[in-house]
């Protein structure tokens, strides 16, 4: 069923409407889906609906100041976003899990120059709601030494696409930013999805672009500010999707605070590293 609907077509076409800035299509849009998923806008930049300019202005909306606490602790990887633990284990055999049933393969996700990096590495992925804060933050201070695009479908990710499109990480439109860092080397791979289309970097000046820009763009990589700090924005979707990040060395990592189906918040601490 998943295969029978035009998914990039949908895609522009509620792309258009999203980024409309006619009054009642704006109003109509936001006041739905406030409707139907309830977001909690008092820790929103901005509760009153009239000052955002558009569908998707409203949804990639940031944070007002105060509102998450970032753990500056030395040795903890903050969560990057707002969503659900859905994933998470050992890369064993260059493989990684999906939905407890389906095995993907590591190189057909982040590309064969990543391959031997994570031999022995730990993935965590994490579903983000239409509902969720959707702009991406860095879980730990590091330098970015590579930007990728890669992928052309845009299935749906939410949970029975999960248990029922075998590889559809793989499939999806995505990004990937390798980060080298002095604690462990890390990947932050974001997923697009139906209706996303678009995944916008921090070093994106053009509120308008399209999709072939912005995939230009994550292939070209930022060309300065490439040192980044926990909690500095990397990125922000249109729409919900996933994230998927990958660390190099699952032995310098305490897993205590992992569990599966855990709701996490931007800033609170996912992982940390050991004390060795």
């Amino acid at each position: 069923m998943h295969k029978l609907i035009p998914h990039i077509f949908l895609t522009l076409v509620l792309g258009y409407l999203a980024n409309s800035r006619l009054e009642f299509i704006k109003t109509i849009l936001i006041k739905g889906f406030i409707a139907l998923y309830k977001p909690n806008l008092n820790e929103a930049i901005h509760s009153d609906i009239r000052k955002y300019r558009s569908y998707n202005e409203f949804f990639t909306r940031k944070l007002k100041d105060g509102s998450r606490v970032v753990d500056d602790s030395d040795k903890a990887f903050i969560s990057p976003v707002d969503g659900e633990i859905v994933d998470h284990g050992f890369i064993e055999e260059g493989q990684l899990i999906q939905a407890k049933k389906f095995k993907y393969a590591l190189e057909d996700l982040v590309g064969d120059s990543y391959k031997s990096l994570y031999d022995e590495g730990y993935f965590i992925t994490i579903y983000l709601a239409p509902t969720d804060y959707h702009r991406i933050h860095c879980p730990f201070d590091g330098t970015i030494i590579d930007s990728q695009h890669l992928g052309t479908s845009l299935f749906s990710v939410n949970k029975k696409a999960q248990e029922s499109i075998p590889n559809l990480y793989i499939k999806n439109e995505r990004s990937v930013l390798q980060i080298d860092s002095d604690g462990l080397n890390f990947s932050l791979v974001s997923v697009g999805a139906s209706v996303v289309g678009s995944i916008v970097p921090f070093w994106s000046v053009d509120d308008n672009a399209s999709r072939s820009q912005l995939i230009n763009e994550w292939k070209r990589g930022p060309s300065d500010k490439k040192q980044i700090k926990k909690g500095d924005e990397l990125a922000h979707f249109k729409m919900g999707s996933t994230i998927i990040l990958l660390f190099e060395d699952s032995s310098k990592l305490d897993l205590d605070s992992l569990i599966e189906n855990k709701l996490v918040k931007f800033g609170n601490k996912l992982v940390s590293l050991k004390n060795i």
